[in-house]
């Protein structure tokens, strides 16, 4: 059967009441399906994209320093069995006694930063009551101050600190809170960032003073 364009038109024109409706309910469902439809593609590529992001992140913190991982230090002095032992960045200078077996009766840590974190290749050094020991780069509970000799900033007790020109007891904590806190300092000039220390102390003790 054949409709010219005549006939058509008159049809449409006789039920353009229930054709429009149709019509029009037609088109909203269109619409929703295609919403639904490009809405559920941008969610996975939101996803996608999300999973990506966080993949990335991960690859950017391999490397990083973590708790877990492994250094070497060497105790020596008034400990049960001095020696190299194996330890981890998260440990502190009372886990390495406890691992060389604990103190011997004589030993004097009266000075000793029990607290301090232990680093790669540390040298802790117990000396007995009495004795006096000198040597640098290495934690000791007796250190004599000369002008010849430096200070290691990273290392030394309170009252080594306090032998530095114009620090007294409130900046050698402050230098000790601040190494605690936020790690060694990589060169002296890092020792401006402590609080009370400016450009103008540290030009009085840069001659005393290594990392």
């Amino acid at each position: 059967m054949r409709f010219n364009k005549e006939e058509i038109y008159i049809f449409i024109k006789q039920n353009i009441k229930t054709i429009l409706p149709a019509f029009i309910t037609s088109l909203i469902i269109i619409v929703v399906l295609l919403f639904f439809y490009y809405n559920k593609k941008d969610k996975q590529f939101t996803s996608g994209f999300q999973e990506y992001s966080f993949t990335s992140e991960s690859i950017s913190n391999v490397g990083e320093t973590t708790e877990d991982q492994v250094i070497f230090i060497d105790i020596k002095g008034q400990v049960k069995s001095p020696g190299l032992y194996e330890m981890t960045v998260k440990d502190r200078v009372n886990d390495a006694i406890e691992k060389a077996g604990g103190l011997l009766a004589d030993a004097d840590i009266s000075n000793i930063n029990l607290s301090q974190k232990l680093k790669d290749q540390m040298m802790i050094v117990i000396s007995k009551k009495g004795e006096r020991v000198v040597t640098q780069n290495s934690l000791t509970n007796q250190v004599a101050a000369s002008p010849s000799q430096t200070i290691n900033i990273n290392l030394a007790s309170k009252e080594e600190l306090m032998k530095l020109k114009g620090v007294g007891e409130t900046r050698a904590q402050a230098i000790i809170d601040y190494r605690e806190n936020k790690g060694n300092f990589t060169k002296p000039e890092d020792i401006t960032k402590v609080k009370g220390i400016g450009k103008a102390s540290f030009e009085k003790m840069k001659d005393q003073i290594e990392v």
